[in-house]
């Protein structure tokens, strides 16, 4: 027995945990500061057996899992190399992301990770950091999750926010088998979200509190796109879209993101004012669109473009900035010698707009909380969703029918039987509308070939949020990760957030620690004898 590397809570450990300390505290002094002063994500869990089709980071659904033993060890041995001697002990200079919170998941779901309240426990006591959660959730039917999660809600000081995201990719949300079903998922977020209301009502709603994150899948229509000048005028036509440059011989700027941090998008430039036309008929050459132009053809509205490059080449965005109406954006994309198809995404926030525009009718601003709102209110939202059907062409009808209406109503469903106030569907701060997924990892699929790579941005928030010129990622710079890995090992790995677009990966150097077997594992088809993720059917 050994009295050496102790946590508080210990007054002595035995011979095997006490190697293992040793083994990892001779490792972590050798490390820089910035190991232990910028470390971001501190994972105990690798693998994810959510399965979503869109995931950024690639995850395996084998799963491996530290036990308290190993935590408790991993975090000795931080504890007694870290050159700082006042609490948080690691963590201290993430100036540009959130000082004293480390990030419990990068490529894993933490939310059916059966060790992690004595993970947060145990780092908030040992090293004074708190620990922030993102998941998708878990299965209601796993009695010891439901329990142990039930602690973390009271677990308030200890933690640096609790996100659940609401995808249409995970499994639990897009299968229909004997395995999962879509209400079982519901009946999940639902109590998720009974258990975590104590939390909610510590801290109150916030992306860094507690928050409801929604991402949909994107609106990508593939079609050729008529690029020319007429009379001096710059003309970009693709499907039912023609705009008309309103000022002779214009000149673009390529357009990059100012300020990372402003969310409304702050660019660089103010963009060219062009007159939207939306067509009734298809024009299918030059020659159409000037013999359409030399009639009388009426503006919808005058719209402003933007060009932005990414490493396809040229793309063009209209109207990319959101306003006090909400966001009516479109990105056309030419074909180029990279980008072997043409088209655009629409990225109208249906769902945020009707939300501003009920906003609007009952007199508050479209960042004003609504903490008078009822469930008819609520239901009213749905209603003008239901009539951005009207009057638009089949693909959007479809698109609003069968990818955002669902998601919604789902989750309204959800904030009423959570017993939650039809306040936070208003609430920016808790209803997060992030609008469609990022191109990263596995998602390049739903893009349809209007990028090339995987990780490169497409639209300008995206750029605001990942691109290389200057993004959140870029300004965050280089931090580090500590991480389970498989076959019982560690790694250490120093990540350049500036290479999230990169083909390359983050990953600018990597360290592997072997160590005892004592990682928990789990593969997917360990599903069925228990429950794990949100969506799984109640086996009889």
């Amino acid at each position: 027995m050994k009295n050496k590397f102790l946590l508080s809570d210990e007054s002595t450990i035995s011979k095997k945990d006490y190697d293992e300390r040793y083994i990892l505290y001779k490792q972590f002094i050798k490390m820089p500061e910035s190991f232990f002063s910028k470390l971001r994500h501190f994972q105990p869990q690798i693998g994810c057996l959510n399965s979503c089709s869109i995931c950024s980071k690639y995850a395996s659904t084998n799963v491996s899992e530290w036990n308290e033993e190993r935590i408790r060890n991993v975090i000795a041995a931080i504890k007694y190399s870290t050159p700082r001697h006042e609490k948080p002990l690691i963590v201290w200079d993430r100036n540009n992301h959130r000082n004293g919170v480390i990030f419990s998941y990068l490529d894993n779901d933490v939310g059916f990770y059966k060790n992690l309240d004595s993970f947060i426990e145990i780092l908030y006591r040992e090293l004074g950091v708190k620990t922030r959660i993102s998941t998708v959730g878990f299965s209601r039917h796993n009695s010891y999750l439901n329990k142990m999660h039930s602690r973390i809600s009271n677990y308030q000081e200890k933690l640096g926010g609790v996100r659940l995201s609401f995808t249409p990719y995970t499994i639990g949300w897009a299968c229909n088998n004997t395995l999962f079903d879509r209400k079982e998922y519901e009946k999940d977020m639902i109590n998720f979200l009974k258990i975590y209301k104590t939390y909610y009502d510590y801290i109150g709603s916030g992306s860094r509190k507690f928050c409801i994150e929604l991402r949909y899948k994107p609106f990508v229509v593939i079609d050729e796109v008529i690029m020319f000048n007429y009379n001096q005028r710059k003309i970009i036509y693709v499907d039912k879209y023609l705009f008309v440059s309103k000022d002779k011989n214009i000149r673009f700027k390529n357009t990059k993101i100012k300020d990372p941090f402003n969310h409304r998008l702050s660019l660089d430039n103010d963009g060219l004012v062009f007159d939207k036309i939306v067509l009734t008929k298809r024009l299918n050459s030059k020659k159409e669109i000037i013999d359409y132009l030399n009639n009388h053809y009426d503006v919808e509205k005058n719209v402003t473009i933007y060009r932005v490059k990414n490493r396809d080449g040229y793309y063009y965005s209209i109207n990319p900035v959101m306003n006090d109406s909400g966001s009516y954006g479109l990105y056309i994309y030419p074909k180029t010698e990279n980008r072997l198809r043409s088209g655009y995404i629409n990225v109208e926030r249906y769902f945020l707009n009707s939300i501003f525009e009920y906003k609007k009718k009952m007199n508050l601003s479209s960042r004003d909380q609504f903490i008078d709102a009822s469930w008819d209110d609520v239901n009213n939202v749905v209603n003008l969703i239901k009539k951005k059907t009207i009057n638009r062409d089949e693909r959007e009808v479809e698109y609003i029918n069968n990818e955002i209406l669902p998601m919604i109503n789902t989750y309204i469903n959800v904030l009423k039987k959570s017993n939650y106030s039809p306040s936070v569907f208003f609430d920016k701060n808790f209803t997060i509308d992030t609008g469609i997924i990022c191109n990263l990892g596995r998602a390049i699929h739903e893009f349809k070939g209007l990028v090339s790579v995987e990780n490169e941005p497409l639209t300008l928030n995206h750029e605001r949020n990942y691109g290389n010129s200057n993004s959140t990622m870029t300004v965050e710079g280089s931090v580090w990760r500590l991480s389970c890995d498989y076959n019982d090992t560690i790694i250490l790995e120093l990540l350049d957030l500036a290479d999230t677009a990169s083909s390359d990966g983050q990953t600018k150097s990597k360290i592997k620690i072997k160590l005892d077997s004592k990682d928990n594992k789990i593969s997917f088809k360990d599903i069925k004898g228990n429950y794990y993720i949100p969506g799984q059917r109640e086996m009889i």
